[in-house]
């Protein structure tokens, strides 16, 4: 109970973080397995649509796990339908992982709404669209199960498990696994008092498999060859996506370079600043730590981490810096908690925390590339209401 006689952890909260769970499927829902029979249209973001397509129909290639398993599993030629399901399958499991490694963890039911209303929150990017079918959200998946496996004290089971992702993420996104996830199980398998020289050979084997997927990284003819694997429906569909992912695994490492340079030197560069400053303010307020104090362990783990800094190469040489921040946010924020101790004793119902609840529901983080053209934010959230009311209609009738 706080100052103001609000149980922080009231069952109110626990609802309300469920209901915006379960918004967020429903969203996803209606965006994928509820339009799989509609050939003429796509709602969900069309690089990351035909990103999931790339598979091995042309030969091994860097990124086509994923794009092989819809393959294999489809039966009826069609691919985007497949898509869509496995694409609703996967948040949903996203959605599991994070309630239960919230379950587990010492957080009070406050303090997850807190996280439930955040701009990296489910809700969040279902409401705008952003994200939930990108490759880094099975990466983020495989992390979230190995924080869970970390929780049971089971260390060979750890370790294996970690071996396993591993591969899979590196195969799926070699260059969101190695920069990004890795450091994070580095980070944990020292946590877990694993011998330095099976880290070594953790360290060595993704490599390894990183250089090969890098010689292996596609070409204008393997393009050419997954196109022809499609079928005419998705073709159609395809052709009125632009950009679309299949014709990047054939560019050079200069275009991609230049993309960089034009992102750098946009000018907005500052604007992806503040979302970085809104990873250490989002766990600031959850965690009910300073700003500074959150800052401070980010910046000590680093400098006692040094795995950590692999990380800044990414955005030199990449350019969908809030799928890269998205990411980060993730694996800090539930590695985070797991080494917190205390919850919070009293609700600090202050300026900051209405700031907090303020720009979490008016703010969107854009996987990529500024042209926020998309809909005003009072669109998305009259969408949702008018979808929920038109299956509740549906449901009596």
């Amino acid at each position: 109970m706080n100052k103001l006689g609000i149980n922080n952890n009231s069952k109110f909260f626990q609802l309300f973080g469920y209901a915006l769970s379960i918004i967020s499927v429903f969203q996803v829902a209606k965006a994928t397995v509820l339009e799989r029979n509609n050939y003429e249209f796509i709602d969900i973001n069309p690089w990351s649509f035909t990103e999931l397509l790339i598979n091995y129909e042309g030969g091994f290639v860097r990124r086509g796990f994923i794009g092989n398993i819809i393959f294999q599993f489809d039966s009826d030629g069609i691919l985007f339908d497949t898509l869509y399901f496995v694409v609703f399958i996967n948040f949903v499991i996203f959605i599991s992982l994070i309630l239960l490694n919230l379950r587990t963890s010492s957080l009070n039911y406050f303090q997850k709404l807190l996280f439930h209303i955040s701009i990296f929150a489910p809700f969040n990017i279902t409401l705008f669209g952003n994200f939930y079918s990108r490759k880094e959200m099975f990466l983020i998946n495989f992390y979230l199960l190995s924080l869970l496996i970390y929780k049971t004290n089971r260390k060979n089971l750890f370790l294996y498990s970690s071996f396993l992702f591993g591969i899979l993420a590196l195969l799926i996104h070699e260059g969101v696994a190695l920069f990004i996830l890795f450091p994070f199980y580095i980070f944990l398998l020292k946590k877990k008092n694993i011998k330095q020289r099976t880290i070594n050979l953790f360290n060595f084997s993704m490599f390894a498999l990183f250089m090969i997927l890098v010689l292996y990284k596609g070409n204008t003819q393997i393009v050419s060859q997954i196109w022809s694997s499609l079928s005419s429906e998705d073709i159609v569909l395809i052709n009125n996506l632009n950009p679309n992912a299949i014709t990047s695994i054939g560019w050079g490492v200069l275009e991609t370079l230049k993309t960089t340079y034009i992102v750098v030197f946009s000018g907005s560069i500052i604007y992806w600043s503040v979302f970085f400053v809104m990873i250490v303010y989002t766990i600031s307020i959850v965690l009910d730590k300073h700003v500074t104090e959150i800052y401070i362990i980010l910046k000590n783990t680093i400098l006692n981490n040094k795995e950590f800094l692999i990380i800044v190469p990414l955005f030199f040489f990449t350019f969908d810096y809030g799928r890269w921040i998205f990411t980060i946010f993730y694996l800090t924020f539930f590695t985070m908690i797991i080494f917190k101790e205390n919850t919070i004793n009293n609700l600090k119902l202050t300026y900051n925390l209405g700031f907090y609840v303020v720009i979490s529901f008016l703010t969107a983080m854009p996987p990529c590339c500024i042209a926020m053209e998309s809909t005003q934010v009072s669109s998305n959230y009259y969408r949702i209401f008018k979808s929920i009311s038109i299956t509740i209609t549906q449901f009596l009738n």
